[in-house]
């Protein structure tokens, strides 16, 4: 399917896009992690590198975007994989809008213990699945069709699954509201409902590939 050297490139700039959202999921948990061990440094070190990550994978997504124009494969499958790589681009955008939330402020120390006590661990692990398995599919898309839909409905289980963490996560933090002052529980509560947007994102982006397997080998 991909012979001439631009198509080459294109698929090459495909394949990074998607490492692109996997290393941000990576420095994401990372952040995370350095939130509850209050090493704001670290923090803050973190958010810088997430940025730069989304400004990468924004190149990617442009620099294809300039090969489709060029004329390359059929319209039906330059839209194809505009759309993919503008919903892989997604996940990468709310990585790094929760990222941000995290760098804002230093929550108070009862709302550190109240994540350190909590299921976040299992919560960002879901959602690292979720985006690594994402990534996973729209690889085996190039080559292995029948695996690109098997992981898709795998990230679909692992959305499931982030919503009913982020559902206990957060009926636990509205029980703190005496103990936890208002700006940490205002910050918390969108920490955990935009941890949860990631994977929501994903999601669309494994139906996108549902959908692409069902129109190129119907």
């Amino acid at each position: 399917m991909f012979k001439s050297k631009k198509e080459k490139e294109a698929i090459d700039n495909y394949r990074r896009h998607a490492s692109v959202a996997l290393e941000s999921i990576e420095l994401f948990i990372k952040q995370v992690y350095a939130f509850i061990n209050e090493d704001w440094e670290e923090v803050a070190k973190l958010e810088g590198e997430i940025y730069e990550k989304e400004r990468e994978g924004d190149q990617y997504r442009r620099k294809n975007e300039y090969l489709f124009s060029q004329g390359l494969y059929f319209p039906a499958e330059r839209m194809i994989f505009i759309n993919l790589s503008e919903q892989i681009d997604k996940v990468i955008d709310r990585i790094q809008q929760v990222s941000r939330i995290i760098a804002l402020r230093k929550p108070s120390s009862e709302a550190i213990q109240f994540l350190k006590d909590s299921c976040i661990k299992e919560y960002l692990d879901v959602t690292r699945k979720s985006v690594k398995t994402l990534c996973e599919s729209a690889i085996a898309l190039l080559d292995d069709p029948h695996k690109a839909v098997k992981k898709a409905h795998e990230v679909e289980k692992y959305e499931s699954r982030a919503d009913e963490l982020k559902l206990e996560l957060l009926r636990k933090l509205y029980s703190e509201e005496r103990k936890i002052d208002i700006l940490s529980i205002l910050q918390l509560e969108k920490l955990i409902l935009w941890i949860d947007a990631i994977s929501d994102k994903a999601e669309d982006a494994s139906d996108v590939i549902v959908l692409i397997t069902a129109k190129l080998h119907p």
